[in-house]
């Protein structure tokens, strides 16, 4: 049985706890603006997947996050069925949590009532999503992601910045994280395949982007659209640690792509092997580590923006 209401899946910790303190103000505005919804709060983590599966088992085909965008990656994890969301299913955003980067590209609104307002249109946008076929303990997984994935040093500084407190938003934790991730940190030895084309070298980073942001504000991929099939490649090379620290502001303007050890290319499918350690996060959380696979699914869910 199809049900007319929207569920809500409400994660209470996001932004260290803000979004769990400010949820009966977010509850109560939906009710006065009339909207028909179901709500219910994650315990732990993984928890918004299990719960945005029942949501479909139950008959839900509007299933709203409440949270940041590891929130919006488990509930899209559990919309994902045999590899596909049904065509009936929508997702809804409501963004409060540590960086919230694909709703910078997707342009929701970060305070919850102007949030909620555009969500309450019921207007929806076909967005592409990214699939990744990884390692975690020795096993391989299957993830999928809406906004950015990165294996390397970018994997490093969200394990470290999902470690520790947030209490000041995204960017500045972020940067913190970064910077302590970068003393001990060494760049990887990779082989990179990406439609049919193969690169080999010493590498700090590879980032493979649906949205333009990441890391609370990072304009990695300028020109990157969620619907157009392709995923934006960013790849940082070679760069020392004075290097990573001089070229950082450029990250954030979306200047980086002209520096002679960044190279960015399309692709629809990214493999990468390393010869050590490489740890691989998508929408900011701590998945697993390479070989990895990106493979994108064109327009493959729909979404309330």
């Amino acid at each position: 049985m199809v049900r007319e209401e929207m569920k809500l899946i409400v994660n209470p910790v996001a932004a260290n706890g803000a979004v769990g303190k400010n949820w009966p103000r977010i509850r109560d505005f939906l009710q006065a603006e009339g909207a028909s919804f179901d709500a219910v709060l994650t315990d732990e983590p993984g928890h918004a997947i299990q719960l945005a599966r029942q949501a479909l088992d139950d008959g839900y085909r509007i299933i709203v996050a409440v949270g940041g965008d590891g929130t919006v990656n488990e509930v899209l994890n559990g919309l994902v069925m045999e590899g596909a969301v049904d065509p009936e299913v929508a997702l809804g955003i409501i963004p409060w949590g540590t960086g919230a980067d694909f709703s910078r590209t997707a342009g929701i609104p970060r305070h919850y009532v102007e949030a909620g307002r555009k969500l309450l249109r019921l207007e929806t946008r076909p967005v592409d999503l990214g699939r990744i076929i990884c390692l975690r303990e020795g096993r391989e997984v299957e993830r999928y992601f809406i906004n950015a994935a990165g294996l390397g040093f970018d994997g490093e500084v969200a394990d470290l910045v999902n470690r520790n407190p947030k209490l000041l938003g995204g960017t500045i934790p972020y940067l913190a994280c970064l910077f302590t991730s970068l003393v001990t940190y060494r760049n990887k030895n990779v082989e990179l395949s990406f439609d049919g084309q193969r690169v080999r070298g010493r590498i700090n980073s590879v980032i493979v982007c649906n949205g333009r942001y990441l890391g609370g504000g990072m304009f990695m991929a300028p020109g990157a659209a969620f619907d157009d099939g392709m995923f934006d490649v960013v790849i940082l090379g070679n760069l020392n640690k004075l290097e990573v620290v001089v070229n950082l502001p450029r990250l954030y303007k979306g200047t980086h792509l002209t520096h002679p050890k960044v190279s960015f290319c399309h692709a629809r499918e990214v493999h990468v092997e390393a010869r050590e350690r490489m740890f691989l996060q998508a929408e900011g959380e701590l998945i697993g580590e390479a070989p990895a696979t990106f493979q994108i699914i064109p327009r493959a869910l729909r979404v309330l923006v």
